[in-house]
């Protein structure tokens, strides 16, 4: 009945005898490690998931209009939809499914509270206290064995069981073993510490084998792969800004310094977003061509105007921008046109700015205006007031061209702000009350910006010719609540004015030592108070405009984003706000910043390279991407000086200058047998450095024919020549290399590679592991477009016709 030997190993052991072997796998084990796994996945994914989800309402002033009603209720249940849709997705079946993993683990434990995670006691195996006797260990293993052994129990526990007792009683009859144990905790002494995991029974169960290992060549060897080249595949398309290259390279073709507001919907039409997205349909055919028919008119040629799905995006932009009604059967494709939008037209606003094109920024800008009101090119900007028509607009202009205080050339928005109230009620009887409070609300939720600005070079009164001049910009939204977090203006003296302590200082008699021990205490208090108060200054500051400290424009804005006025614009809008510093000689821009804390007060920093000699005037504009007649513009004179020459040094400095000169120890001069160095570290060097310059230099002449042409004929008359020679330097020299090669160092590698660098095709002369157009120099292939055929050849009408 005893085992012949044994072993521990895992988390279990295993037992090796003439007829059985057995393996201990700790399932309670298993399921804690599980559940320690669990843990660091679920974590991550609840967060992702979590984090998808609006808990509180942000704040919405347009909920408050009557004009809002219809876009706010359909917001309201398309966000209910949403959050249904978010569950359902695939963070919403991820945060389901581990929380439903991690619980059923959790119950699966509570269930296996009587189990413990499996260690090896001989005692409580044989049922005997520690210290038992010999005799009693014999007693309680031959009672034990009568009960447990496979001739007496044929069930298949009782064989582990009798394996475990066979283990304890051989363990606890060896003085040696039961030593060991009694010592270290383990029949074969002290082994160190171990830390293994936990694997359940099934994983030994010869009826799995093949099914472990299906899954564990899937997923290594096909899953990941496949989700890592997916993943790589679609987000490779794709720019920092969410736009596609083949997108931006549309957009970058066909925008130009000048390109004016009017040819902004052709461009953004030509989006692949768009094309794939929303192509032309057989049953659109007719809605579409009767909407395009409507808007026809206004139509502004561009050059992707002969695709057909660039002509129906093209044409429900206008249709927007007209303010037409949209069939049924093209609102899903009208709302996909509109949700896209402004990011794609983000993308083209960085391509223009990018190429400091300041007539086309502006124009981008302007076009995002429109496209947030469902307004015309060159419309009265009275339009986007809530209840406004053209009938309201031609009498408030009446009222206000009328007003002798106003200039006419004024924002009528803000000449009718400060019109009041009640004239305006007058003048606009046809609406109501509530109405009238609308337009309240809006004047007082509309745009109102101040900008002021310092330009200043660091540590310099003056601005010199190449100084780095440094702008900073500040823009006061007038129209926010008041920050009480903002302080304008933090500059204080470096010391204080010593008349703040004269009250502290009464009591002392100026001129004696009490008195000045009490002033240095003072002046002492008030200097660490003011470093405190510095460095709280640079922690809101940084804060506040993360654009100057180390986490850039990925810091989250100081406050929630401002709702923006938009009726007619399906999908919620925010105001946001460009500044940009042009230079208005040369029409070009210098720079630009965008605001990101959506603050009432907040700085911008620009720098900037002061140009020539003489007065340059810049144009600081501070643009907005929602309203219009919110844009405000402050010119900046900058008086630039020339560079001041260096002082010219007196005969005597300069004779003392050349002495000191001539006392330096001079550099020696380089020997020829170290190739022009100083030591054989730099002889090395040299020949590293003209051995990879020789490598290049035959690469290059070999990939064109040079070398097989010119170089290689009169080096092979050469060998021949030296052919003597190298065959009786090579009756010594060959075995070496022989020797070397075999021993040392193996270059076959290194000729495979060169050789296969430099193999020619003989067909037509040229690289064959090189792409022909790169060994031609031919590099046209990169400005050609994929969808080219497409955009500008195709004939209209090899799609479904309209």
């Amino acid at each position: 009945l005893h085992p012949t030997r044994s072993t521990l190993q895992g988390v279990g052991y295993v037992l090796h005898r003439t007829s059985m072997a057995f393996e201990v796998f700790d399932d309670v084990a298993f399921y804690w490690f599980l559940m320690a796994v669990m843990v660091v996945v679920i974590v991550p994914i609840s967060y992702s998931f979590l984090s998808t989800i609006q808990w509180r309402v942000i704040p919405n002033w347009t909920r408050l209009l009557s004009s809002c009603k219809e876009k706010v209720d359909r917001q309201d249940r398309e966000r209910r939809k949403e959050m249904v849709s978010k569950l359902f997705g695939w963070r919403g079946i991820g945060f389901v499914s581990s929380w439903v993993i991690f619980l059923t683990l959790l119950m699966r434990l509570t269930t296996m509270q009587g189990e413990e995670m499996y260690s090896f006691n001989p005692y409580k195996i044989l049922e005997v206290e520690e210290g038992s006797t010999p005799t009693e260990i014999k007693k309680a293993y031959r009672k034990m064995s009568l009960v447990y052994h496979p001739d007496k129990c044929q069930e298949e526990k009782c064989g582990d069981k009798f394996i475990k007792i066979a283990k304890a009683y051989d363990v606890l009859t060896n003085d040696a073993t039961r030593e060991n144990y009694e010592k270290y905790g383990n029949p074969d002494g002290y082994h160190g510490t171990s830390v293994t995991i936990g694997l359940p029974s099934w994983l030994t169960n010869k009826e799995n084998e093949l099914a472990i290992l299906v899954a564990y060549f899937v997923v290594l060897i096909v899953v990941i792969p496949v989700v890592v080249g997916l993943w790589w595949r679609n987000s490779s398309k794709f720019l920092e800004d969410g736009v596609m290259q083949s997108t931006a390279f549309r957009f970058y073709r066909q925008v130009q310094e000048h390109t004016a507001a009017k040819f902004m919907p052709g461009i953004l039409a030509s989006a692949v977003e768009f094309c794939e997205g929303v192509p032309c349909k057989r049953e659109q055919a007719d809605d579409l061509g009767k909407l395009h028919k409507r808007v026809q008119e206004h139509f502004v040629k561009n050059q992707g105007d002969l695709n057909n799905d660039i002509m129906k995006v093209k044409t429900l932009l206008y249709a927007h921008l007209l303010r037409e009604e949209i069939p049924p059967s093209l609102q899903a494709d009208m709302e996909v046109v509109l949700q896209h939008a402004h990011r794609l037209l983000n993308g083209l606003l960085n391509i223009v700015m990018e190429q400091r094109f300041v007539t086309a920024t502006m124009n981008v800008i302007e076009f995002s205006q429109l496209l947030t009101q469902a307004l015309w090119f060159h419309e009265n900007m009275l339009l986007q007031l809530p209840h406004f028509d053209m009938q309201q607009v031609n009498k408030v202009m009446r009222l206000l061209n009328s007003a002798k205080a106003e200039k006419s050339s004024a924002n009528p928005i803000v000449r009718l702000k400060e019109l009041g109230g009640d004239k305006r009620r007058e003048a606009l009887k046809a609406l109501s009350e509530e109405q009238h409070n609308d337009v309240d609300i809006y004047l007082n939720n509309f745009p109102d910006i101040e900008i002021s600005y310092d330009a200043k070079v660091e540590d310099e009164e003056d601005v010199q010719e190449g100084d780095v001049l440094n702008l900073t910009v500040k823009i006061e939204r007038k129209h926010l609540q008041e920050d009480p977090g903002w302080v304008d203006s933090d500059e204080e003296e470096d010391e204080p004015d010593e008349a703040i302590f004269e009250k502290q200082l009464a009591e002392y008699e100026e001129g004696t030592e009490e008195y000045d021990t009490k002033k240095e205490e003072l002046m002492d208090e008030w200097r660490d108070a003011y470093f405190d108060r510095q460095k709280k200054k640079r922690e809101r500051e940084k804060k506040r405009n993360p654009q100057t400290g180390e986490l850039g424009f990925a810091a989250k804005p100081l406050h929630e984003p401002v709702q923006v006025h938009a009726p007619h614009f399906p999908f919620e809008r925010y105001e946001q706000w460009m500044v940009l510093l042009v230079d208005v000689k040369s029409n070009k821009l210098v720079g630009y910043q965008k605001l990101s804390q959506n603050a009432r007060c907040e700085k911008v920093q620009l720098k900037f390279l002061a140009p020539k000699e003489g007065t340059v005037q810049y144009e600081i504009h501070c643009l907005c991407s929602a309203y219009l007649g919110s844009d405000k513009k402050v010119l900046m004179k900058k008086t630039v000086h020339k560079k001041k020459e260096e002082e010219t040094k007196t005969a005597a400095e300069i004779a003392e200058d050349e002495d000191e000169e001539e006392e330096e120890e001079e550099e020696p001069e380089g020997h020829w047998y170290f190739l022009g160095g100083n030591s054989v570290g730099e002889l090395v060097l040299n020949i590293i450095a003209l051995a990879i310059a020789g490598v290049m230099l035959f690469n290059f002449l070999y990939a064109r024919g040079l070398w097989q042409k010119y170089v290689q004929p009169p080096l092979e008359w050469v060998f021949i020549l030296l052919s003597p020679v190298f065959n009786f330097l090579g009756v010594y020299f060959i075995p070496a290399w022989a020797w070397f090669t075999s021993n040392v160092y193996d270059f076959r590698h290194v000729a495979f590679m060169f050789e296969n660098m430099t193999a020619v095709n003989a067909t037509n002369g040229t690289n064959a592991t090189l792409s022909t157009r790169v060994v031609k120099n031919d590099t046209s292939f990169l400005n050609e477009d994929p969808f080219k055929p497409n955009l500008y050849s195709n004939p209209f009408g090899t799609r479904d016709e309209l």
